[in-house]
């Protein structure tokens, strides 16, 4: 897997292909929540830079409830929020956080005389939560000590009552307090909307909702017309489940169970504790659908005779493990001594490992490829934190000179290590090469995903003896079961 045309290719590719993961690059406009709320500024928009979401000053000191102050002589930022202290320097990627240095992915910087700070850095250290929607490109940002996570319409007026834009000589924007919104006066000379009477008529293009209907296994919900299909996302801390219905909006008989916007109904579901729901966004008219539960579950869309009418099943979590056989298609990965490729080996412990796992019914197993097929890497990152899934598992050949022998296994970040220690040992004893330890690294498949994500280097394809053995079924065979036999003891599995 290690060598020089390889990561030239990776790094093409990275360039190169959309991303979905938190602070991902996309070219959509990124959208921020902070407990369900849509956030909005008056000043320069939420960006990404080197693959982090930057935001205005003010979205850290209103939203996240941090103080800011200016040294304008040092150009540096100082935020405090209880006991936690981050000072930051413009143009400067060292932060100094209580006392100790940190390095940042992405400086902060001065746009049109506002403040741009690393969003996911400063909040993860104020105790906030993130979950990343890749097909909205949106932010959902949590306060996990804040009770009050109704949804609303209605954007946060963040303005200071400045020009928005405007550059301040000495300083980046002072903090201001949030001033209300006051609606546009029609002179009386604007010409009518609508019809004569001045009523704007229906938009065709938005439907109407006059169901929402949980019953002890299903949700249902239903549109005067027109086809339903939502987006999905999973949340935890408390548990969640949020079905966004874009080009819809509430009809009267529903409007009329909004309180400030939220409604609410009793849930006869023995995992649902309540359901909400609200007229979520305007732009586009949206009505959100949140099941707040009283532990993990799992939602599964179902076809309806109905054309109008969406539903999906509500039942208990199972435990759902990702293998992703690595490269694919255009992407063959590591060349063998033999000329054999990569991808092959993978694809077919992959499948090994996919079929021996799924003879427990207690695990659902998804593959990123079944088949040659190439995907790319972000794509196999959203697969995996779109499903919500427990577990990522990554299979891969190495290659380096050709004395270099032996099992690797990579993990990331911290909550990964256990897992990671758990495959290598089996691993290991299972292929007989040399131990060559757990390691960290930051591939972008056990970096950016949101669960505990492993990946092994199996042997080397470089290597005479590893790679005569690894394309032996029987090899196959007895590393499948290996893989197998960690995650069944990560996931408690008797």
């Amino acid at each position: 897997m290690k060598f020089p045309a390889f990561c030239l290719f990776l790094f093409v590719c990275m360039l190169l292909l959309p991303t979905y993961a938190l602070g991902a690059e996309s070219p959509a406009a990124i959208k921020l929540f902070m407990n369900e709320k849509r956030l909005t500024s008056t000043e320069v928009e939420p960006r990404i830079v080197s693959g982090n979401t930057i935001v205005p000053v003010r979205i850290i000191v209103q939203e996240i409830g941090a103080k800011v102050t200016w040294d304008q002589a040092a150009r540096k930022v100082t935020i405090v929020k209880d006991d936690v202290n981050i000072q930051l320097v413009i143009d400067s990627k060292t932060a100094v956080i209580n006392g100790k240095k940190e390095t940042m992915e992405v400086a902060p910087i001065i746009e049109n005389g506002n403040t741009m700070l690393p969003l996911s850095f400063i909040g993860s250290r104020m105790g906030i939560e993130f979950k990343w929607d890749g097909l909205t490109s949106s932010v959902h940002m949590f306060k996990k000590d804040d009770t009050d996570s109704k949804p609303v319409t209605a954007p946060v007026d963040t303005g200071d009552g400045n020009q928005p834009g405007t550059p301040k000589p000495t300083a980046p924007p002072t903090v201001a307090p949030t001033k209300p919104t006051t609606p546009p006066t029609v002179p009386p000379t604007a010409p009518p909307t609508g019809d004569e009477n001045g009523i704007k008529p229906p938009d065709p293009n938005v439907h109407l909702l006059n169901l929402i209907q949980l019953t002890e296994k299903d949700l249902i919900v239903n549109a005067k017309d027109g086809a339903l299909t939502p987006t999905v996302l999973k949340l935890s801390n408390p548990n969640r489940i949020v079905f966004d219905f874009p080009n819809t909006k509430l009809d009267e008989s529903l409007q009329k169970l909004l309180v400030n916007n939220a409604g609410e109904l009793p849930s006869k579901h023995p995992l649902v504790q309540k359901v909400r729901f609200s007229n979520f966004a305007d732009n586009p008219a949206t009505v959100r659908i949140i099941l707040d539960l009283k532990g993990a579950a799992d939602y599964k869309a179902q076809t309806s005779k109905l054309p109008n009418q969406w539903t999906a099943t509500i039942a208990e979590h199972q435990l759902t493990v990702v293998i992703d056989a690595g490269h694919g298609d255009q992407d063959p990965g590591a060349l063998s001594i033999t000329g054999k490729h990569e991808k092959e080996f993978t694809l077919a412990t992959a499948k090994k490992v996919e079929k021996l796992l799924a003879q427990d019914k207690r695990v659902v197993v998804m593959m990123t490829r079944s088949d040659d097929t190439f995907i790319p890497l972000d794509n196999r990152v959203s697969f995996a934190n779109d499903n919500m899934v427990d577990l990522f598992l990554s299979i891969h050949g190495n290659s380096a000179k050709s004395t270099v022998t032996g099992t690797e296994t990579y993990y990331n970040r911290p909550e990964s290590i256990d897992f990671a220690n758990v495959v290598h040992q089996k691993v290991v004893a299972a292929t007989g090469f040399p131990d060559r330890k757990v390691r960290q690294a930051d591939f972008r498949v056990i970096t950016k995903t949101t669960m505990p994500a492993v990946l092994v280097e199996v042997g080397y394809l470089s290597n005479k003896s590893d790679e005569s053995a690894m394309y032996k079924e029987a090899f196959q065979d007895k590393v499948a079961a290996s893989l197998v036999a960690a995650i069944k003891e990560y996931l408690n599995l008797k």
